[in-house]
C-alpha cells in the first residue's frame, strides 16, 4: 500500500476522497472492495506526484500512465 511521505492536512484528504468516490461511482466499484482499494492507493500516488485536485486526479486516472510529476 502507499506509504505518504510528508504529512497531508484534512483538505488533501478530502480531495483524494471526492476523486475516490466519483471514480468509483463512474466506475460502479464498491470503494471497499479490492478495485476500490487499488484506485484509493493509485489516488494517493498520484497526489503525491502533483495531482492536487479532484479533476486532474480523474483525468491521470483515466489516462493510466501518470507518471511525469506536475509539481
Amino acid at each position: 500500500m502507499t506509504s505518504l511521505s510528508h504529512a497531508c492536512s484534512t483538505d488533501d484528504i478530502n480531495v483524494v476522497f471526492e476523486a475516490l468516490s466519483e471514480w468509483c461511482r463512474l466506475h460502479k466499484i464498491d470503494p471497499c472492495s479490492l478495485e476500490g482499494c487499488s484506485a484509493a492507493s493509485t489516488l494517493f500516488d498520484l497526489f503525491e506526484l502533483g495531482y492536487d485536485t479532484k479533476d486532474s486526479l480523474l483525468a491521470a486516472m483515466a489516462r493510466g500512465n501518470p507518471a511525469r510529476r506536475r509539481r
